[in-house]
């Protein structure tokens, strides 16, 4: 295990963007990204896109998907670009003793939600001004799930529905 955190790998980093389909170019076409997962956080009001380079390097594009998302502030003060960096370790609660005892200041931590993702997050003016979301999942994030499409995620019609599962969304009549 990496350092006094227990850090098992680093999964992806996040990139904020107004449209994930505008960025799919790049990622897809010339960077060679295929699609792993995705779907619709309708708490946070946001879309993301998990997409994986080859030699395993993943990236979670994120783009907001209501006209409340914080995203839209964050976009407006910060404009597109790295949003965070989630790194996988063994045990959440013993990270988040560790960054305490080390100083660092974090936020959001959530213990006692989902048993699939635990997590916390270190803030950008302690992590360095980086956000680092530091999760423990039994969840094997790398594997392409087969209910989602791309299509369908930039299409709304995915939400997240918890351990790394996705769900259509209920058709509106």
């Amino acid at each position: 295990m990496g350092g006094r955190l227990g850090l098992r790998h680093v999964d992806h980093f996040g990139i904020a963007v107004p449209s994930i389909a505008d960025a799919l170019p790049l990622f897809v076409d010339l960077l060679g990204a295929e699609f792993v997962n995705g779907g619709d956080d309708p708490v946070l009001g946001i879309r993301t896109v998990q997409l994986r380079l080859p030699h395993g390097v993943r990236f979670e594009l994120l783009q907001p998907a209501t006209p409340d998302s914080y995203l839209h502030g964050y976009l407006d003060k910060r404009g597109p670009g790295f949003h965070h960096v989630t790194m996988m370790v063994e045990d959440a609660a013993a990270a988040v003793r560790e960054l305490a005892a080390a100083g660092y200041e974090t936020v959001d931590t959530d213990l006692d939600g989902d048993p699939h993702w635990r997590q916390t997050y270190v803030r950008p003016r302690s992590g360095h001004g980086m956000l680092v979301q530091v999760v423990q999942s039994d969840v094997d994030w790398d594997v392409p799930n087969p209910e989602a499409t791309l299509e369908g995620v930039l299409a709304g019609e995915f939400v997240w529905a918890g351990a790394g599962s996705v769900r259509r969304t209920p058709d509106e009549d």
